[in-house]
């Protein structure tokens, strides 16, 4: 549907395209959740970050762990992922190693590799990614492989996050 914008020879009539809003969102994973994907995690499997501290043009569900972008454009993603080697998932090994995929749509965009290496430790990993986006691409984490120990995110501790937000309207 079109709109009118404002121009300094008074309005036009411009296509819309998707929201023009602000889009930025900020993710992280509670200790609950932690504990419960650690113990169902399997390959491939998308990591669901289930609390937000902000969600600006409501593109992240915490349902899904996926962010749908509401409008094209060039967008910053950014992921820290944290292992426990203190607990184990049930395996025999008692350190901590993931690896994850920053996805967009089918498409692997970015991956991050964190590992403890020693037992009674923790380790976290950070990606970044810019890239462009068409309105109603999903973005998301996903597990890239089998795993040792336990995601690591507590409330006042440390923090397993997922972030993005839109640098350009």
């Amino acid at each position: 549907m079109p709109i009118w914008v404002p121009t300094l020879l008074g309005v036009k009539l411009v296509p819309s395209t998707g929201c023009s809003c602000n889009v930025a969102f900020s993710s992280y994973i509670t200790e609950a959740s932690a504990n419960s994907q650690s113990a169902s995690m399997t390959d491939g499997a998308i990591i669901k970050f289930d609390k937000t501290e902000a969600n600006e043009g409501e593109g992240f569900s915490t349902s899904t762990g996926k962010f749908t972008a509401p409008s094209s454009g060039l967008y910053g993603f950014t992921w820290t992922f944290c292992v426990d080697s203190r607990t184990t998932d049930g395996g025999p090994l008692y350190y901590g190693e993931y690896g994850t995929k920053l996805m967009s749509g089918n498409s692997v965009i970015g991956v991050l590799h964190t590992d403890t290496e020693t037992t009674k430790d923790d380790a976290c990993s950070t990606g970044f990614v810019i890239k462009y986006v068409s309105e109603g691409t999903e973005v998301y984490v996903k597990n890239n492989y089998a795993h040792q120990g336990k995601i690591l995110s507590k409330e006042n501790h440390t923090r397993t996050t997922f972030s993005g937000w839109k640098l350009n309207q």
